[in-house]
């Protein structure tokens, strides 16, 4: 049967149709539209029928309000929806909304409040209509009927809710297909205007044409209510209180994540840029560092958080740089941190100075950005910021947007921590498929914890590539003991560690590890090395190797009474190879643990004999060029910088490099403990000539000054961590200078230092005895009367005192 003739008005081109279902509110909707610059036409929801719909040329469609249910008062409104889905775009308004919904098989039913010519704020989503719309716009209602959490159809978005939690707007996923309950034509009705304008801006069928809406831009995070879990809105007993803290959280992450993204500076663009500028610090494999532990003992997260929304105030005043250099020296293998500010207390800097504090250890732990990461900028402001790894929470992500975001994170070179809490998230993160996932034993939705969530999911990846982590709630070792027989590979561990008073000892406690014993490190248990400086010739060089020398000095500075040319360095060079090639090669050393910066350097160089004696070039504010010929041309093994050269110039050299502190009068140590330059340290008297720099006058350092740099170590935490010389010898407190410094036990890792100035024969073994350097340095103290050599008796008797004497 063919459909009846159209009637004359709708037979040419129309710009916006609008079906009314029979309200007055439709003429309402008319007159914004049209003062808005469009063209509308209007008719009933009984004026044509279905099959009229294929004749009809129109460039949008409107569903207007009106009275009763879709089901039995819409007329024809549905069947437009169905028809023109996918073609043109469509927006609905009250009525509109609910046929839209009943179409796509949710259910609409008593909204649990009546609101008629009542004002409510809502809070939306930024996208689609609603993008540039300021949060929290009042809205007039007219309506007791409303889209249930509940059976809404996946097809659908929330985009707007009620301060009391009722959906106030959806959107189809695909198609240009958006509606709102309340009444965007009132005057009541905030930003009714540009919601309108938003959609009149709208073309063609769907979202993907129509890439200035947002609505598919998966940098921006998703709508707090539009993330929350289903099982919210169906458990009656939760949802009157758990969505409360998390929707708080999400629309705060969503409005922080949004100011970032606008601010010049932060935008997605300035991220990128950043990015591909190779700003973010180098990464480590995730995985690969969770699994470097004994098979019998879980890998640790350890974490760094401040405050918790369920514990309130955890420690607000700890340094993360400092504590996470403590978990790192302990054993962690990753570092957890908390960048939430709000309710956490954590911050992006918090993590990036817990990264730069473990950034020089050699096998330094992963670092995790532990945040509500909503959207594809935080994933990229974490790897920009620092992070190895992200945390991905299952049940506060849209199926599609976990998948976009750990996809997103693997192309940044980071294999995301997932997180389940229960056997359908486990299921959802098998499928990603995540390699690491955590179980968190707190449930998000009420923050109680259940201790047996990890072992009752434990079963699900038995035979599958995955690390299974244990999350919160963990304060005992039988705790992580019993974790451990339910195939657990790692732990994460927060409010305990935080409230230690010793983070080491508590987490050897917690891994059933020994007591730790505060053992030397192995340079400490080593001989102090002889460094001889100022070799002359290729003659000398091979005797004061064969009396036990470590190290030879060869002089580059110009002024130096000791001045080589690169001829002279070059044999010297060529005679020390051979006679080190003469001797037979030691097995490796053992892999030893995280240790700082210089003590894990002059460990490995002590355990290193057969490669001595090492040739070391001394400059003087030489230029770069120079050292690196001089390098290259004369073979060096090590440069020391004897200058005052920036400490950034040994980020250019190919060697080790011994960087000099001139000191004197209790000062110029200043940056001293720096690490990730200079692998060596070396401290001479400064000269008394003006020129702030030290050397070649045979000035005596002050060793009691010397023994507190070595005594405070490479982890100082303190303004003024060393004594000056008039440090009174009961080791009480002195003042100089109004500073006040205080003598202080001795440090886990002492500095290991290459003392120099004033030393001979007959001091060397006192020195030693009183600062106990890793290493001694001579020149002038050896030399022959005329200043033209090294006395051989006096380099052998040096070398000797200094060997047989322990710190």
């Amino acid at each position: 049967m063919a459909a009846p003739p159209l009637p004359p008005a709708l037979a040419g081109q129309i710009d916006v149709l609008m079906i009314d279902n029979f309200d007055s509110f439709t003429w309402n909707l008319y007159q914004q539209i049209s003062l808005l610059g469009a063209n509308v036409t209007v008719i009933r929801n009984d004026a044509i029928q279905p099959e009229s719909f294929p004749r009809l040329k129109i460039q949008s469609l409107i569903i207007s309000p009106g009275p009763g249910h879709p089901q039995t008062d819409s007329g024809i409104s549905k069947a437009a929806i169905d028809y023109f889905k996918g073609k043109v775009p469509i927006f609905g308004v009250c009525m509109g909304l609910e046929c839209l919904v009943d179409l796509h098989g949710g259910e609409i039913g008593y909204a649990g409040e009546i609101m008629h010519g009542k004002v409510s704020c809502i809070r939306h989503d930024n996208r689609g209509c609603f993008k540039g719309i300021p949060q929290g716009i009042k809205s007039i209602r007219y309506h007791s009927l409303s889209a249930s959490h509940a059976t809404l159809p996946s097809d659908l978005a929330i985009t707007s809710v009620s301060d009391s939690g009722v959906i106030m707007g959806v959107r189809h996923r695909k198609y240009t297909l958006e509606a709102v309950q309340y009444h965007p034509e009132s005057i009541l009705s905030e930003g009714g205007d540009d919601l309108i304008r938003n959609f009149l801006s709208l073309r063609g069928g769907l979202w993907e044409e129509n890439p200035h809406s947002d609505v598919l831009n998966n940098t921006l995070p998703p709508f707090p209510v539009e993330a929350l879990a289903k099982e919210i809105a169906l458990d009656a007993s939760t949802a009157s209180k758990a969505p409360t803290i998390l929707e708080k959280i999400y629309a705060q992450r969503s409005k922080d994540v949004s100011l970032a993204q606008s601010t010049p500076g932060t935008t997605l663009a300035d991220l990128e840029t950043l990015y591909h500028l190779n700003v973010a610090p180098p990464l480590i494999s995730f995985v690969h560092r969770i699994k470097q532990t004994d098979s019998n003992i879980p890998a640790l997260f350890a974490e760094i958080k401040r405050a918790s929304p369920s514990k309130g105030p955890i420690s607000l005043s700890t340094s993360p740089a400092s504590q996470a250099l403590d978990y790192a020296l302990s054993g962690a293998q990753t570092i957890s941190v908390l960048t939430e500010p709000q309710w956490f207390k954590g911050s992006l800097q918090d993590m990036l100075h817990a990264r730069l504090s473990v950034a020089h250890l050699a096998n330094r732990p992963a670092i995790l950005r532990k945040d509500f990461i909503l959207s594809r900028y935080q994933v990229l402001e974490g790897r920009i910021w620092g992070a190895d790894t992200v945390l991905l929470i299952v049940s506060m992500l849209s199926e599609a947007m976990l998948r976009d975001l750990y996809h997103y994170s693997l192309e940044l070179g980071m294999e995301p921590l997932v997180e389940v809490n229960n056997e359908k998230e486990m299921q959802l993160a098998l499928s990603l498929p995540a390699k690491v996932i955590g179980v968190n034993n707190r449930n998000l939705h009420d923050f109680k914890v259940d201790m047996g969530t990890t072992s009752r999911l434990s079963d699900m990846v038995k035979g599958k590539d995955v690390v299974l982590c244990a999350l919160s709630g963990i304060s005992s070792p039988e705790d992580i003991q019993r974790y451990s027989s339910d195939n657990v590979k790692a732990v994460l561990i927060g409010e305990s560690l935080m409230r230690a008073e010793d983070p080491a000892s508590f987490i050897r406690h917690l891994l059933s590890l020994p007591a730790h014993q505060n053992l030397p490190s192995p340079w400490e248990k080593a001989r102090p090395l002889v460094k001889i400086c100022g070799i002359r010739s290729k003659h000398e060089a091979l005797a004061v190797a064969q009396a036990g020398a470590d190290m030879l000095g060869l002089m580059f500075v110009p002024r130096s009474k000791s001045y080589i040319d690169l001829e002279t360095a070059k044999d010297i060079s060529a005679a020390i190879r051979t006679l080190r090639y003469s001797k037979p090669l030691r097995s490796l050393p053992p892999e030893s643990d995280n240790s700082p910066w210089f003590s894990a350097h002059a460990s490995r160089l002590s355990a290193t004999s057969e490669s001595r004696p090492l040739l070391v070039g001394v400059f003087q504010d030489a230029a770069l060029s120079e050292i690196l010929h001089a390098v290259s041309y004369a073979q060096l093994d090590l440069v020391q910088l004897h200058g005052s050269e920036p400490i950034d110039l040994a980020h250019h050299i190919p060697v080790p490099v011994i960087r000099v502190f001139h000191v004197g009068k209790g000062s110029g140590a200043d940056g001293i403990t720096r690490a990730g330059a200079h692998q060596f340290v070396l401290l001479d008297s400064v000269r008394d000539d003006g020129s702030k720099l030290s050397g070649g006058a045979g000035k005596i350092v002050d060793w009691e000054f010397a023994k507190s740099i070595v005594d405070a170590g490479e982890i100082v935490r303190s303004t003024h961590p060393y004594s000056s010389p008039t440090q009174s010898a009961n080791g009480g407190e002195t003042k100089e200078d109004n500073v006040t410094t205080v003598k202080s036990m001795p440090s886990k890792f002492p500095l290991p230092i290459i003392l120099a100035g004033g030393l001979n024969p007959t001091n060397v073994a006192e020195a030693i005895k009183t600062v106990g350097p890793w290493a001694v340095d001579v020149s002038s103290g050896v030399e022959t009367e005329d200043r033209k050599g090294k006395d051989l008796d006096k380099v052998l008797a040096f070398i000797q005192a200094a060997k047989r004497t322990t710190t």
